[in-house]
């Protein structure tokens, strides 16, 4: 059997590596922040899509207008997803 140690880092479910508590918050702000970016993401694309699939079966749009539509909001969301990449300023 290993030391205590080891025992810790098998069974947690986070593991903090040195004793700045700071960086843990930054974490779940960050966490939360791409959670915000995700649901908007899927969300708006369930409502786009259902809006267009409607808007088509009774035939108030054509069908591939509504193509078109589904493909610009997946690019809409691709584009709100970049707002997780990180921001490099330059640091003098």
């Amino acid at each position: 059997m290993g030391s205590g140690t080891e025992i810790a880092h098998a069974s947690a479910n986070v593991l903090l590596i040195g004793n700045d508590l700071r960086k843990f918050a930054a974490t779940v702000k960050t966490a939360r922040w791409c959670r915000t970016v995700i649901l908007q993401n899927f969300y708006g694309t369930l409502i786009v899509d259902a809006l267009g699939i409607v808007l088509a079966a009774v035939g108030m749009i054509n069908p591939l207008l509504a193509a078109f539509i589904h493909v610009s909001s997946e690019l809409t969301f691709i584009l709100n997803s970049t707002r997780l990449l990180p921001r490099f300023s330059k640091q003098d």
